[in-house]
């Protein structure tokens, strides 16, 4: 089992709600509540040793089972209408403010955002979290890399309550429908680019670190980037409501957040996963995504990803990483 960044699946269903440019009425403050089902199956793709530095290679699959991964978060979303003028580009906008909560089997973490967006086709968030993590059925929630014996290197666990993971996070999102200026129902072409700027990390750990937050290990407090980019079609009149491709880029923008320097800090992580979300009601809807994406790879023949900070990067390893889910009601 190995717990992941949350995958874009909340952004996208929360941005593609509705489509841009949508004209409503005004509307007073409200409060809605929401909450949203997360699970992933991960089969195996064994490491292969990459010696050639700069080279790309593909990594097939060598075993039905790598891990599952699943949480629940429920949020509250508080809408402030703030009109900015009587244009209709404009007199929609509004301020969202955001709770939430997310329980996973290791984990507990609540978070706050806000959102604003003063024009239909952009979408301003900031926001922070917390929370910590414990170990359960040998599952790791909060660890700290131990590599001071090298023919044992383990994850030691942290104490939870006592060692907090935190992040805090700004983003901007650019969406467009192109049923704006085709006025057709089977025009819904829609695009969403987002750029998101995050800092993660430990609380009471020395600097380059190294450690693991629910079951993803070799993270180390660090300045991150993430971008994702969507492109879908909405189907008209179906319970298959939207088919696209969701593109996610991601890594540290400092080539020496590791200590390691030929581990390549710098290196990004390229997703990219087909989608399909069905609406079976207003309030109810179901995402599935099929992600093919890189990891580093490395000069060294290994089976354990637990060394990986330790050795020398070399190239990129593209491989079949998950089938995801995330079920989402309005309450």
């Amino acid at each position: 089992m190995k717990f992941t960044k949350l995958f874009s699946t909340l952004v996208l269903c929360v941005t593609l709600a509705v489509p841009a440019f949508t004209q409503e009425a005004k509307k007073s403050d409200k409060l809605d509540f929401h909450y949203t089902v997360d699970f992933a199956y991960y089969p195996l793709s064994a490491y292969i040793a990459n010696p050639e530095k700069n080279n790309s290679q593909f990594a097939p699959l060598t075993g039905p089972y790598s891990g599952l991964e699943g949480r629940a978060t429920i949020f509250a979303d508080y809408t402030i209408p703030t009109p900015l003028g009587s244009h209709w580009l404009v007199s929609d906008a509004n301020l969202v403010l955001e709770g939430k909560f997310e329980i996973s089997p290791v984990s507990v973490k609540p978070g706050v955002a806000v959102t604003f967006t003063p024009l239909p086709f952009l979408v301003f968030n900031a926001g922070a979290e917390a929370g910590t993590g414990w170990t359960l059925a040998g599952l790791q929630g909060m660890a700290l890399f131990n590599d001071t014996n090298l023919a044992n290197l383990v994850y030691d666990d942290l104490t939870p309550f006592k060692n907090w993971y935190y992040k805090l996070w700004a983003q901007g999102s650019f969406q467009f429908d192109f049923g704006a200026v085709i006025q057709s129902k089977w025009a819904h072409v829609l695009t969403v680019y987002t750029y998101q700027v995050y800092y993660e990390g430990i609380s009471g750990l020395s600097e380059n670190a190294v450690w693991e937050w629910q079951c993803t290990k070799s993270k180390t407090n660090a300045l991150i980037n993430y971008q994702n980019i969507v492109l879908a079609y909405q189907i008209p009149d179906c319970v298959l409501s939207r088919v696209g491709v969701l593109t996610e880029i991601e890594g540290c923008y400092s080539d020496s957040a590791y200590k390691n320097p030929d581990y390549d800090s710098a290196f990004k992580t390229v997703s990219i996963s087909p989608l399909m979300q069905f609406a079976f009601t207003p309030k109810h809807s179901l995402t599935v995504l099929l992600g093919f994406s890189s990891r580093r790879s490395f000069a060294e023949e290994h089976t354990e990803n637990t060394v990986e900070p330790l050795l020398t990067a070399t190239g990129r390893e593209w491989f079949f990483r998950r089938i995801a889910l995330s079920y989402s009601q309005k309450l």
